[in-house]
């Protein structure tokens, strides 16, 4: 007797998304609108900053970390990204309801990686001790190591107690991340995501630059996602 095809099993598993989602924020000189303008504009993500397990051993200003430098998605399924969107307590960055979406075959033949969390919580042997050692082993010549490629994928989770009886808590892997190496570009089609009253300007502004867009609400369930997907407009869909 025959076994369930894997590409059912998957297409009916709810948590596992389809897409993942790179979300923009606003920084002291750009509004996270504006970063999803210039990304619809140019067709890329720029890769701004060093990601991984090798950044803190490096050192803020060592050169190496150009090589560390990543775009940050999350796979997190389309109808939970309000979700992300917002302060969350301890966490270093606030995203705001602006970003893309492309389909997770799409990224990884583009080279997108899931992110491997390692856990730091005291009461067992931490697998980032060997990752340090690896990298403190390339006696300067990180960049061209072999581990620099597997570093900008490797993050730590844990919650405990420092050397110096300080507390940590870096419990972010339910953020499901994946990671580009360096400027992603655009596929041909994607989803954009950004509050209703953008629609418009969005969808031109992709297809002024030879692409295709549809733009989704992160605040919006799956049953609106899917209508506007179809083709429906508002006013098709809303009965109230």
């Amino acid at each position: 007797m025959g076994g369930q095809d894997i590409r059912t099993v998957i297409s009916r598993r709810s948590d596992l998304s389809t897409f993942i989602v790179h979300l923009t924020r606003d920084d002291n000189s750009e509004l996270a609108k504006d970063r999803l303008k210039s990304i619809v504009q140019s067709r890329t993500i720029q890769a701004r900053t060093a990601f991984g397990s090798a950044v803190k051993r490096l050192g803020d200003h060592n050169r190496a970390l150009d090589s560390q430098k990543c775009v940050c998605f999350t796979e997190t399924p389309l109808e939970y990204l309000h979700l992300l969107v917002g302060k969350i307590d301890g966490r270093q960055y606030d995203f705001r309801p602006y970003g893309v979406a492309i389909t997770k075959k799409l990224a990884r033949k583009a080279g997108v990686n899931p992110v491997w969390y390692v856990d730091i919580t005291p009461g067992h042997g931490w697998l980032t001790n060997s990752i340090d050692d690896l990298i403190s082993h390339c006696n300067g010549n990180f960049q061209t190591s072999e581990v620099s490629k597997i570093a900008p994928f490797i993050e730590q989770m844990g919650t405990g107690k420092g050397g110096t009886y300080q507390p940590y808590k870096k419990e972010f892997w339910w953020e499901r991340e994946w990671r580009h190496v360096g400027h992603f570009n655009l596929p041909a089609h994607v989803l954009l995501i950004c509050p209703e009253n953008d629609f418009t300007e969005f969808e031109s502004l992709a297809n002024q630059n030879g692409y295709t867009a549809r733009c989704i609400d992160s605040n919006w369930g799956l049953e609106q996602i899917i209508a506007r997907l179809a083709g429906f407009t508002k006013q098709d869909v809303e009965i109230l």
